[in-house]
């Protein structure tokens, strides 16, 4: 628990809303990956958000996804027990209750993996930075770069000159090359890590090589230094807007060709553990922002500034906005988004979302596990339609009320949980799942907040949590499902909102 100066979806959603949602729709602009874009002194400040209970008994309406998969209801999470949930007539997916989301001119197909295509190359998918840090609590070197293909299709490598993809800071210096054909599949990612004092190779989602990365450098990018991606390795003339596939840098950076807009606030930074990470969410990692979330890829609007959002595992102040998080490098080797392709249902599609067993509140206090005002469990049946079996299976935090909520919002805290047995079951779809007729009992296994870095003030934006037994020698084969447990620690009670992306393998 953060000490008092410290205090600081599918996907699936527990969209916790008391507004209207919202129905805008960010439209991403997305380049093919051969058809190139053409065109210290701030002090350290920690909030302590009011810890006022929240005792209301508001009716609001059920939650939905913008993938269908819904994980619980539009609620208040108070000390005197749950709230009623308003009745509505959402659409219904597969018997999920969800609602639509998007417009109806077009701009959701925009960003959901379409690309742009140049008539003079094949088709291939755009590729973005999706997660960066230029330092560390190991010091400047600890720093790292993830590039993801934000399509449907894999891409393959293949540089207009030199021997890959150049990754470089704005000194015009090559730090990581992507080699000519790498293929870096759909949805998926590579990751560039400075090899001297890089701290999170034992994080569970690394590359494939436990702290290395897929590729690495040994200069250091200086603070608030920009970076870009380009489509060559060959430097010099090589490196133009014409040549660049995309662009991070802070509103500092003089060199326009390595940021894009104005840039991301000038951070002031000391040893902590943080990581500029692109929204997939839609609302800019906003604590009291309710509502569904909007894109269902990450956001990339040419502005850095919009696009990415600041965490760190002690909810500073550095600058450049202030959330409790987690960074989470990905590289080829790691689980990739499958909202689409596994499916999401109430453990007990017989009672409310809010209600026993899919949701359970309990009040015991242990502040040494961020739970000062108790724990929130909910619980899911999730389903493999992959068409193979799912070696590793994860979900991944894109939206919360956390560390530093205000008074009347939730302060939730990701946590680990261990496998609960669940009686009383009577919905005939889950207990046949079990290999049993209703009312049956299920275990329902508990999923493991992963560190590295570690997480001492619980889990919060970025964050992942992994369900174990989904393992390569214990896969969860196609067509079979699996019962989970998500477990929130509650710091201050009040509205609120969890949204997850799911992510497996392969």
């Amino acid at each position: 628990m953060l000490r008092s100066v410290r205090m600081s979806m599918v996907a699936i959603a527990v969209v916790v809303v008391l507004l209207t949602m919202q129905s805008g729709v960010e439209a991403k602009k997305k380049i093919s990956k051969r058809s190139h874009k053409t065109t210290q002194g701030v002090p350290m400040v920690l909030v302590r958000p009011t810890f006022t209970p929240d005792t209301s008994d508001t009716p609001v309406r059920p939650i939905a996804t913008n993938d269908g998969l819904v994980m619980s209801s539009d609620d208040v999470v108070n000390n005197a027990g749950s709230a009623r949930t308003a009745s509505s007539t959402p659409t219904n997916r597969g018997g999920i209750r969800v609602d639509s989301v998007g417009d109806s001119s077009g701009s959701d197909k925009k960003r959901k993996g379409q690309i742009t295509i140049d008539p003079n190359v094949p088709l291939a998918g755009s590729l973005i930075i999706s997660e960066f840090r230029v330092s560390g609590p190991s010091g400047a070197n600890d720093e790292y770069v993830e590039i993801y293909n934000d399509s449907g299709a894999n891409h393959t490598v293949s540089a207009v000159s030199g021997t890959g993809y150049a990754i470089a800071a704005s000194d015009g210096v090559v730090r990581c090359t992507i080699p000519n054909a790498t293929v870096i599949p759909a949805r998926g990612h590579f990751l560039c890590v400075n090899s001297v004092a890089f701290s999170l190779g034992t994080y569970p989602a690394g590359s494939g090589t436990i702290g290395t990365g897929d590729a690495t450098y040994a200069t250091d990018i200086p603070d608030n230094a920009g970076i870009a991606l380009f489509n060559n390795n060959s430097g010099g003339g090589s490196f133009s807007l014409a040549n660049r596939f995309d662009a991070v840098g802070s509103a500092s950076e003089a060199n326009v060709l390595y940021k894009e807009g104005t840039g991301y606030p000038t951070l002031t930074l000391f040893s902590i553990n943080y990581a500029f990470v692109r929204d997939e969410c839609g609302k800019g990692a906003a604590i009291t922002v309710l509502g569904l979330c909007t894109i269902s890829t990450p956001k990339d609007t040419d502005n850095n500034a919009t696009d990415f959002y600041f965490v760190d595992t002690n909810g500073t102040f550095a600058g450049a906005g202030q959330r409790l998080g987690a960074p989470g490098p990905q590289g080829l080797a790691s689980p990739i988004q499958r909202n689409s392709t596994i499916g999401t249902a109430l453990l007990d599609a017989t009672v409310s979302k809010s209600g026993s067993p899919n949701r359970v509140r309990d009040f015991t206090s242990v502040p040494a596990q961020n739970s000062t005002f108790g724990t929130l469990s909910l619980r899911r049946r999730f389903v493999n339609n992959t068409g193979a079996n799912v070696t590793r299976l994860r979900f991944r935090v894109i939206d919360l009320t956390t560390f530093p909520a205000p008074g009347g919002f939730a302060d939730l805290r990701p946590r680990t949980s261990s496998s609960v047995v669940v009686a009383g079951i009577n919905d005939s779809v889950t207990c046949t799942a079990a290999g049993q007729a209703t009312p049956c009992s299920v275990t329902v296994q508990g999923t493991t907040l992963e560190t590295a870095p570690a997480q001492p003030n619980g889990g919060g934006f970025n964050s992942s949590l992994s369900a174990g037994t989904v393992t390569l020698g214990t896969p969860l084969a196609n067509g079979a499902s699996i019962d989970v447990q998500f477990l929130l620690g509650l710091q201050q009670t009040g509205t609120f909102k969890i949204y997850v992306n799911i992510e497996a393998l392969p």
